[in-house]
């Protein structure tokens, strides 16, 4: 932590912005401190600078897959201290982001390139699939849910975070390809990206109906689970994770 950032920790501290608790990234005690009112980017630890998104599917993967670092697991479009995790902690784990100029199924700087959409992989080849805050940015949402359950072993499950607009009856959708080109259906809005400076496109609001919409693509039923709970610094917007399941 910098000389900054170690100001900013105490004077939250200070003005009592913090809370003690347990870090399951962390695996220790430590201090969750609030940097900001938006607390799903910047209520983070203070030891691993987490913030609540990546503790909470940490948290879901050890309460419903206790064994989880023993089966075969990939995700696409990893990042943050959450992926790393896993990485170190599943001998059975891979990766993958979609390179634009990379053919699928190829690699570039070590890394496999894959389209959810439409992946080269196996049937039946993985145990989980994870997916954190990806498919607000899925151009053909159906088609992507249809190609996990197909990778997916029987029984294998889909947990992913994403921003969900639970008060929201219908899914909105903000833009869509036609003849290779993106229209936008709406104001565009742009999230990071870790494998590019531009970002990725908004593409989808996710509402009520999400599930169903899962279930009609690929048949995979579908929870959501949501802790709130400052000891396990778990307390932010859309924090919740969703676990689609394939049937055995």
């Amino acid at each position: 932590m910098t000389f900054s950032g170690a100001a900013k920790t105490a004077s939250k501290i200070l003005t009592g912005k913090f809370n003690r608790g347990y870090c399951v990234i962390c695996r220790k005690e430590t201090v969750f401190v609030e940097y900001d009112p938006w607390k799903r980017d910047f209520y983070k630890c203070m030891r691993c600078q987490s913030i609540p998104r990546q503790r909470a599917i940490i948290n879901t993967l050890n309460i419903f897959f206790p064994d989880w670092h023993n089966l075969t697991i990939h995700e696409s479009s990893p990042g943050g201290i959450s992926s790393n995790f896993i990485r170190d902690n599943c001998k059975n784990f891979s990766v993958s982001h979609f390179f634009q100029d990379v053919e699928l199924g190829g690699c570039k700087q070590g890394c496999r390139c894959e389209n959810l959409e439409k992946m080269t992989f196996d049937d039946a080849s993985f145990d989980l699939l994870v997916t954190q805050d990806v498919f607000e940015h899925i151009m053909d949402p159906h088609a992507a849910f249809s190609e996990i359950a197909r990778v997916l072993k029987p029984g294998g499950a889909h947990v992913f975070t994403m921003p969900w607009y639970g008060k929201q009856e219908k899914s909105k959708r903000r833009a869509k390809l036609e003849d290779g080109k993106i229209v936008h259906l709406t104001e565009p809005v742009y999230h990071g990206n870790p494998i590019d400076a531009s970002g990725s496109l908004v593409t989808y609001d996710w509402g009520r109906d999400f599930t169903d919409i899962i279930y009609s693509a690929c048949g995979m039923t579908t929870v959501i689970y949501l802790v709130i709970n400052r000891k396990l610094g778990l307390d932010a917007e859309f924090l919740e994770v969703f676990i689609s399941r394939k049937s055995a």
